[in-house]
């Protein structure tokens, strides 16, 4: 089955500084990511800080012009940005934005936010837009009475359902959730991700959830890939990455969930801090920080490789002793 969307070879660089000589330095934020997600599916992504998530799906959703390497959406290749054809998939692929305050202009009202993509599309306006604004704001959990209201006079959790809820207008059939509820209290994650969960079973929407949060990661994913420094080291089925991780760098991060009644007695402790992407290490990039890093590993850059969707980018896998079940 052709997936609806497909990554092959993506990198996205960007130049560092300037040079009096030659070129500038750069850094690779993204380097050959090959990626696919099928549809109805929800892929999630996740990685430490700065290791390329948030990159990767501004380049999925056609946000960002690919250094190299191509985006296809259904089998084609995407859109130039900008084109005629590029704004009309724009309304089947949406982002949902991190930060909901920074996402929502402050001197709007929030019916207002939610109108504005069938507005600026042609698809609806007046008494028709308004009927779909309420329709929206009911399906994610909003009073009608906060219509009229402006971001700064919602919670931060009703924030994120009023940016979810404009992110549904246009009857998207992809989504890109970057950090969705990092920014939330863990209450109200909870709601959030059943919100999203119960929004994906219903409306049959394909997801790319992006989240250092692991633990939010194996409850709403069905399949993960983990990314360090701008690669993916690990991705197959979420059940079978978090029960049984293979790449060193993933069992430090499963390692690390908290379990009920349970102390981090077995958690792995990485030495050091992530390479700088601009610097990056000869070999496997992990390999300083791997405990069971050899020569090999500092010579040989490790592909992604298996069968039965487990995929893995490390040299010496054989040698990890599987893990319990998470």
């Amino acid at each position: 089955m052709t997936p609806i969307l497909e990554a092959r070879g993506l990198v996205q660089q960007y130049a560092t500084g300037r040079s009096l000589f030659g070129k500038p330095p750069s850094m690779r934020a993204v380097d050959g990511v090959d990626l696919a997600v099928r549809e109805g599916e929800i892929l999630g992504i996740v990685g430490e800080s700065g290791s390329g998530k948030s990159t990767l799906g501004r380049m999925l959703l056609g946000l960002e012009t690919p250094f190299a390497g191509e985006v296809r959406w259904r089998g084609q290749p995407m859109p130039a940005p900008r084109t005629d054809m590029w704004r009309r998939l724009r309304a089947q692929m949406q982002l949902i934005f991190q930060d909901p305050l920074a996402a929502l202009d402050r001197r709007m009202t929030i019916a207002a936010q939610i109108a504005e993509p069938l507005e600026i599309h042609g698809l609806m306006k007046g008494a028709e837009a308004a009927e779909r604004v309420a329709e929206l704001m009911a399906r994610v959990g909003l009073r009608p009475d906060q219509a009229d209201r402006y971001p700064h006079e919602l919670s931060g959790g009703q924030r994120q359902r009023v940016v979810i809820s404009r992110a549904l207008a246009m009857r998207p059939k992809f989504l890109v959730c970057d950090e969705p509820v990092s920014a939330l209290d863990v209450s109200i994650q909870a709601q959030v991700v059943n919100l999203l969960r119960d929004l994906q079973e219903q409306e049959g929407l394909t997801m790319v959830f992006i989240s250092h949060d692991l633990k939010v990661v194996h409850n709403i994913c069905n399949r993960v890939a983990v990314m360090y420094l701008g690669r993916v080291v690990e991705e197959g089925p979420s059940g079978e990455v978090f029960g049984d991780p293979r790449h060193p760098y993933t069992r430090a991060l499963v390692s690390s969930i908290p379990k009920a009644g349970r102390g981090l007695t077995d958690r792995i402790i990485l030495q050091g801090e992530p390479p700088n992407p601009a610097m990056r290490p000869p070999g496997c990039a992990f390999h300083p920080r791997c405990a069971i890093a050899d020569a090999a590993c500092a010579g040989e850059i490790p592909e992604l490789s298996g069968h039965r969707g487990r995929l893995t980018a490390c040299l010496k896998q054989r040698a990890i002793i599987p893990a319990t079940a998470a």
